[in-house]
């Protein structure tokens, strides 16, 4: 049977070692899952606590369970990256890269604000809840930090790294070296303007290239995703 994970906030776990999942997942776990009691499941609290969870009450009064087991940052990387998407017009693919990323172990989620930012139209309910499902469904236990959408010279500075195709610098050379945390930026359409790179270059930022291929925005922040985890052995 698939181990079925749900999502339950820090204060849904007594101390007398049970844990009551909210309506939503419950009625998830009742209706659609039809799980009774005796099954075992995974409820996570979303900041990196996870249990083994024995069912003893599933109705329409709600879904209890008996902690037969407890773990810390269940399905967490070893090393922390934090990737910047652009803000883009259509919803449906920045969705796309919020779900990817939280896939593929990503930490932290900026949405950036740069000179051909188009689409102010930014949700964060809806992105949380695109995440939160992502979350259940990879088997992570700590949702990824997701800051407010914030301009992209707030985040220039030493170490950080920028997809731009204007450069020779492969990407795999750049996180090849050391072992700390990563934050890499990526722009909308268009990819970020000639001011834009030379404020980054100047304030230290390193611009490195994905390959010869001009890709989408969510698709170049993705690779990167993906690039970053296998190189520091976290997507193994």
């Amino acid at each position: 049977m698939i181990n079925q994970f749900f999502f339950a906030p820090p204060e849904a776990f007594s101390p007398t070692g049970y844990v009551t999942l909210p309506p939503d997942e419950a009625k998830h776990a009742v209706k659609v899952l039809r799980l009774r009691p005796g099954a075992v499941v995974t409820v996570v609290d979303g900041q990196g606590f996870g249990v083994r969870v024995q069912i003893e009450q599933a109705d329409r009064h709600g879904v209890r369970g008996r902690i037969l087991s407890e773990h810390d940052n269940l399905g967490e990387p070893v090393h922390a990256l934090t990737v910047g998407l652009a803000l883009l017009k259509q919803q449906r693919r920045y969705a796309l890269f919020l779900e990817k990323a939280v896939e593929l172990g990503v930490t932290g989620i900026v949405p950036l604000l740069t000179e051909r930012t188009e689409s102010g139209n930014w949700r964060e309910d809806r992105a949380r809840q695109v995440m939160m499902s992502a979350l259940k469904q990879c088997n992570r236990s700590r949702l990824p930090t997701l800051h407010p959408p914030t301009p992209l010279e707030q985040l220039l500075e030493p170490g950080t790294l920028m997809a731009d195709l204007h450069t020779e610098t492969p990407l795999p050379a750049a996180i090849s070296e050391g072992a700390g945390p990563v934050r890499i930026l990526v722009g909308p359409e268009g990819g970020f303007t000639e001011h834009e790179r030379r404020i980054a270059s100047d304030c230290g930022v390193l611009r490195v290239r994905l390959g010869p291929r001009r890709l989408r925005a969510e698709t170049a922040a993705i690779c990167c995703a993906a690039a970053v985890m296998f190189a520091r052995g976290s997507g193994t």
